[in-house]
């Protein structure tokens, strides 16, 4: 006891004179409820809750930041487009939130409906309207005076074209907007400043050395498993788990001589917290409604359906027994010579057994909808060649075929890599055309498929992709998809 009485009163002598303001930063929440996979569970609104609580009784010089991606990428977010989070943060409350691509995977209005039900601060200092304002009338930058700490918050959004396409509004240049409002917020004397990111890591650190007034990013989850901190000097890039795996606490201390300095602790959100009550009724609400609406069972998996989402994402650099199914179920629909689906759309994978009607849901979360189209032999090689030009960094381009097959070679140049490419076991004719089943968000461009813009569309009434593949798996019954050589990948 005599121990513990000196190191409190040592510590205590530190602090004197000392003022301190807590930052707690988690990010995409996609689900309301606790994630529960092989790596444990974790997350959920009601433990998130009592943590935040508990720091905040420390220290009632918090803020509570939620990094983006509260909306779509998921079957809770397919079902509900971020409501239910929104409601939560509201109860919690959160502060301040960053945009994530996914807020905008339902349309901008979806997105502004979001926005508008939200009783905290939203921040885009890039997301713009038509007429060059900020996205809904958000804030490009903001200033909190914590414990006379003057903090200047930056949020900026990138990879807007990989969620629906629209002219409503545009991103702007990271950099540029960065830059015009670090002018701003340099006016007003900080004593710290924070950016909020949804970049890769790269580009955050290509930020932080752009920009050395910026103290802090906190930036994207970059994986459910792990969280990733790296420094430039002391000052740290933040990517804490995903789905509220983990809360960032960062502490901001300025002495009496007006010196700051910085410390950062990583707290997971695990079943060793208890969760709030009240929260944890909201939880189960919302978990009992869609079990109760999507539960019932439509076919039987003799296999796991794999796409390696929230783990290695193999279905972006190879071929997946759950691509093929999913193009198969395209092809199949609009009776074409060949499918494609953008890897990075499939976003997750289901255990062997019952497939339940949510379970189709779960792996096609976007509602995007699902068009046929008319394409010359040419198109569908540059087509592919897209497809596999960003495979090191896993990008969601990579396109899962059916009825053709192709072999790449990642180590050749970009543009170069594609080759033996076969529609109905002959050689592709790249004068020829073709017939093609594929989702419009990748006609219209996203993913960085231009090539596939400005063709007339074909489409039935029932077009919406989980739509489409749902029925194909309730004709099947019997899953059991496997590897066909579709897509043979050369590593040598």
């Amino acid at each position: 006891m005599k121990k513990f009485i000196l190191v409190f009163l040592l510590t205590s002598s530190l602090l004197i004179g000392q003022e301190r303001a807590t930052i707690l930063y988690f990010n995409d929440s996609h689900v309301i409820y606790p994630v529960n996979d092989k790596y444990g569970e974790r997350g959920g609104v009601a433990r998130a809750k009592t943590l935040i609580d508990s720091i905040k009784k420390e220290n009632k010089n918090t803020i509570i930041i939620q990094g983006g991606d509260l909306g779509g990428g998921v079957l809770f977010g397919a079902i509900y487009h971020g409501f239910p989070m929104i409601e939560a943060f509201n109860k919690m409350p959160i502060d301040l939130s960053n945009f994530g691509q996914h807020e905008f995977d339902f349309g901008v209005q979806e997105a502004r409906n979001l926005v508008n039900k939200s009783k905290f601060q939203w921040i885009s200092s890039n997301l713009k309207e038509k007429n060059g304002k900020p996205f809904n009338n958000s804030k490009e930058y903001i200033i909190k005076n914590m414990n006379n700490i003057k903090v200047g918050f930056l949020g900026t959004t990138d990879g807007m074209d990989t969620t629906i396409q629209t002219t409503e509004i545009y991103q702007e240049n990271i950099f540029k907007s960065i830059e015009r409002n670090l002018r701003k917020i340099k006016k007003e004397n900080p004593n710290f400043i924070v950016l909020l990111t949804q970049s890769e890591p790269n580009l955050n650190m290509e930020i932080l050395e752009k920009f050395p007034e910026i103290n802090a990013i906190l930036g994207e989850e970059k994986s459910e498993k792990y969280n990733i901190v790296t420094y430039l000097g002391e000052k740290p890039i933040i990517s804490p788990q995903g789905n509220m795996g983990s809360i960032i606490k960062l502490d901001i201390i300025k002495n009496k001589e007006g010196k700051i300095k910085q410390t950062l602790e990583i707290l997971p959100v695990n079943n060793l917290i208890k969760p709030d009550k009240n929260m944890l009724k909201l939880e189960e609400f919302y978990k009992n409604k869609l079990e109760k609406d999507l539960g019932e069972v439509i076919a039987k998996s003799k296999i796991k359906l794999d796409s390696g989402f929230g783990e290695n994402h193999h279905a972006r650099y190879e071929e997946s027994n759950i691509g093929n199914l999913i193009a198969d179920s395209y092809k199949n629909y609009f009776n074409t010579d060949i499918a494609f689906m953008n890897g990075g759309g499939i976003r997750a994978n289901i255990p062997k057994g019952d497939f339940k009607l949510k379970d189709g849901i779960s792996l096609l979360p976007f509602s995007n909808k699902i068009g046929s189209f008319k394409y010359t032999g040419a198109i569908i090689l540059q087509a592919l060649e897209h497809g596999v030009s960003s495979i090191d960094t896993k990008a969601g381009r990579f396109l899962q075929v059916s009825g053709i097959t192709y072999t790449y070679n990642p180590n050749k140049n970009i543009g170069s890599r594609v080759s033996n490419v076969k529609i109905k076991n002959k050689p592709i004719n790249l004068d020829k055309i073709y017939s093609v089943a594929l989702p419009l968000y990748i006609k219209n461009g996203g993913d960085g498929f231009t090539m596939l813009k400005n063709n007339q569309v074909s489409i039935k009434d029932k077009n919406i992709d989980s739509q489409i593949f749902i029925e194909y798996i309730k004709s099947i019954k019997i899953l059991n998809p496997k590897l066909e050589n579709r897509i043979i990948v050369i590593n040598k």
